[in-house]
């Protein structure tokens, strides 16, 4: 079995600049996490693994994390 290889957010973005990657690849290369939680919510959404999927679940993330930080929980 391929080991899963997982990049720094730098080289992701690199990537996605220069149109190497889309949005699932930045999800399932971002972090062992972030793959898992993605699954978990296409799972419990009904959502089919896509570009535009993953694309709405960093929106979502990023939401949480601008809420957390404004409460004061981050």
């Amino acid at each position: 079995m391929a080991k899963e290889k997982f990049y720094s957010v730098e080289v992701l973005a690199e990537k996605m600049q220069n149109g190497d990657i889309g949005w699932l690849e930045y999800v399932n290369h971002y972090s062992r996490r972030m793959k898992k939680e993605f699954a978990h919510w296409c799972s419990e959404t009904g959502k089919v693994p896509s570009d535009e999927t993953a694309e709405e679940f960093l929106a979502l993330k990023s939401a949480e994390m601008e809420e957390a930080m404004e409460k004061g929980d981050l």
